[in-house]
């Protein structure tokens, strides 16, 4: 077999509105002399990500896989390929360490270790890493292919002073690594004029008579009184009930227009809300393991979104937690969970800020990770399936018990 990897080095890195808007007055302050968003209780734990295809002769409802352990042949002619893995190498509730990463690459069971220093890339700004995996099969014919990613990361659970956020200000500018989270991109469309008018007017006198924080909330309610129900998980199974993509419509109506969606299509209606009142806002699409009846574990998506105060860093809330708590008639005056303090956060491994890699395609679904086939390369995507695994095994605690959470994206 011919391996060919691009060279890079490797870097450390740890219906109607019908609740009532908040109107809160904007105070001019100096930031706040303690942290507003804390980190505890740190654990270490190493994160065994696979993803892979393979084929079966039973991809259908009506004939569902009775053994994963059986692919047969045909469904893929790879000439060559490049697999890209996003992780972000840092969150609010998270940091990444790759200095001891294992890669692999597997081809019908055949194992071929990979060079970490050639697999992991980082850019020169940003927290956006990506593992990739660059190569030819020893035969073009592929039944079953696999890539493996082995590495550590130290998650935290996360306090926000909900007081001390809602005193933040607008700043004259946003800081220009920000910026990109204000435009258009993948499922998230800030122009919409529907969700415009919609979150401008979920504030009374509009949201820059509150403060971004009070703004935010506000915008984020408003969604939740307009969306009706959820249409099911945002992780779609494969016939072996395994993780195999996204359940994500990005070309859709945002769920507004006819009140209901996926998790992920919530998610994503959240941000746009908030980019189109002009605060910086992100997906962060994450992975969690769960424990199934007979004990078995397997990975399922889980959406954290984010938006950005100046001085203070990045805000996690959980639309789907927040719908469950009835955020929908509560109202935005009220404290609600899954809003800034998010249940179980640091069980949530981040991977990525887009269902695809920039410069990649996506798979047979959206998955967060992509991939380039090479010339010749070929798809039977009647017998081809995708599909994510996931171990995170504990590692002990951390050594440093608390502290600030990070206040940008940028080096520290």
């Amino acid at each position: 077999m011919r391996i060919t990897l691009r060279r890079a080095a490797l870097v450390v890195s740890l219906c109607g509105l019908s609740a009532l808007p908040v109107a809160a007055q904007q105070t001019a302050s100096p930031p706040p002399a303690q942290p507003v968003v804390v980190r505890s209780e740190p654990k270490i734990r190493e994160v065994r990500l696979e993803v892979g295809c393979y084929a079966t002769k039973y991809a259908d409802a009506a004939n569902p896989l009775q053994d994963d352990s059986v692919p047969t042949g045909g469904a893929y002619r790879i000439t060559s390929l490049s697999v890209a893995i996003p992780v972000l190498t840092r969150t609010s509730w998270c940091d990444t360490d790759f200095s001891a990463l294992d890669a692999r690459a597997y081809f019908d069971g055949r194992e071929f270790k990979m060079d970490p220093a050639r697999v992991y890339t980082k850019p020169t700004t940003g927290v956006e890493s990506m593992l990739r995996f660059d190569g030819t099969p020893p035969t073009p014919s592929v039944s079953e292919m696999r890539f493996l990613a082995t590495y550590l990361t130290q998650r935290w659970k996360v306090t926000v002073d909900e007081r001390a956020a809602a005193r933040s200000t607008w700043p004259r500018e946003w800081p220009d690594w920000t910026k990109r989270y204000l435009v258009g991109e993948t499922g998230i469309d800030p122009n919409d004029q529907t969700l415009k008018a919609l979150a401008e007017q979920a504030t009374q006198g509009g949201p820059r008579s509150a403060s971004p924080f009070i703004a935010a909330k506000n915008a984020v309610v408003a969604v939740m009184v307009r969306w009706k129900s959820m249409t099911g998980s945002s992780s779609e199974l494969g016939p072996d009930k395994s993780l195999r993509g996204l359940q994500f419509s990005p070309n859709g109506v945002y769920g507004i227009g006819i009140g209901r969606g996926t998790p992920v299509e919530l998610a994503t209606t959240c941000v746009t809300a908030l980019r189109a009142i002009g605060i910086p806002s992100r997906v962060v699409y994450g992975l969690i393991v769960n424990e199934t009846r007979g004990g078995k574990s397997n990975a399922n998506f889980r959406m954290i979104c984010e938006f950005y105060l100046p001085d203070i860093g990045w805000i996690p809330f959980d639309p789907v937690e927040m719908r469950g708590q009835g955020a929908g008639s509560r109202g935005a005056g009220a404290t609600i969970k899954g809003f800034a303090n998010v249940s179980d956060l640091e069980d949530v491994i981040p991977l990525a800020v887009k269902p695809v890699p920039d410069g990649f395609q996506r798979a047979d679904r959206y998955a967060a990770w992509g991939w380039n086939l090479g010339p010749g390369s070929s798809i039977d995507a009647q017998y081809a399936i995708s599909r994510i695994k996931l171990t995170d095994t504990s590692r002990g605690n951390g050594k440093v018990r608390s502290m600030p959470a990070p206040l940008s994206d940028e080096a520290p």
